[in-house]
């Protein structure tokens, strides 16, 4: 979020004054070719991003960020109507849906108006729509296309664990959709460097020789609040990362004290609730 807006052409707009954040030249062009209806929502809401992100200025590349992240929401809410496509039977649903909020059903008619006239870019966005409800869940949080591939040389058995805990820092930011630059960031700070070298990613041979030197050393044996047997301790230190292996405790540990009886951890609850997480 480097770039600036040229001190020769100053953009007024106020709310973004009010809050200290400044908008690229650019960025602010392209929002004209919204419909102006809705002009004023997409100045607000980039502005609110980027003060929850610590973001000072609105750059081009945040809005199409943002822009790509509002539609994989829409193409989340259209397949929790019940429809696998976008298609203009899903705006009479969402009228319906929406009929409490007089003001939604408005915006919502105004855009049917707009994709109605606006023959030249229609396909367009309706094609960019498709590419969204491809990949949009029905509930949970959306990860777009490139996310997904990413996340596909993960070990399997880190992966439910890696997601939640991308979908949760992702939560922090203020995002959305998980998108490659959050992964990046999570596995930045808690992958050891040869899973990151399996994955792709660029590791140095001073990160690679770091995590040799700690794998000489046994790891510290976590905390545990319940007793557990040793077979099962042993199964749950094979899990390399050690925030994720104190994750998994934790959540097995619930699970287990859910049971009553003797609260133990044994191998037989420890297969039993380990994919629970």
């Amino acid at each position: 979020m480097n770039e600036k807006v040229p001190s020769t052409e100053i953009i007024d707009h106020p709310y973004a004054r009010e809050n200290n954040v400044e908008w690229s030249t650019e960025a602010w062009e392209r929002v004209k070719h919204a419909p102006e209806f809705v002009r004023p929502g997409i100045r607000k809401l980039m502005v609110q991003r980027c003060v929850k992100r610590g973001y000072k200025i609105v750059t081009s590349d945040f809005l199409t960020e943002i822009r790509n992240e509002s539609m994989m929401l829409v193409s989340k809410r259209v397949k929790g109507f019940g429809f696998e496509e976008l298609t203009m039977d899903s705006f009479e649903v969402a009228k319906e849906k929406m009929r409490q909020s007089p003001r939604k059903v408005e915006v919502i008619e105004e855009i049917e108006d707009f994709l109605a006239m606006r023959t030249e870019k229609k396909d367009d966005i309706v094609e960019k729509f498709k590419n969204y409800m491809d990949v949009a869940p029905s509930s949970g949080m959306p990860w777009n296309k490139e996310a997904m591939t990413k996340m596909e040389k993960v070990p399997p058995f880190v992966l439910g664990m890696a997601k939640q805990t991308i979908e949760a820092r992702a939560r922090e930011r203020g995002d959305k959709m998980v998108t490659p630059d959050i992964i990046e960031e999570v596995f930045t700070n808690i992958m050891p460097a040869s899973a990151k070298q399996a994955m792709g990613m660029e590791v140095t041979e001073e990160d690679l020789k770091k995590e040799q030197t700690k794998s000489d050393v046994p790891p510290d044996l976590p905390t545990f609040e319940l007793k557990w047997q040793d077979d099962a301790i042993q199964k749950v230190m094979r899990i390399p990362i050690s925030f994720i292996r104190d994750m998994a405790i934790k959540r097995i540990e619930q699970e287990v004290s859910k049971e009553g009886a003797d609260k133990e951890v044994t191998m037989e609850l420890f297969e039993k609730y380990r994919f629970s997480f």
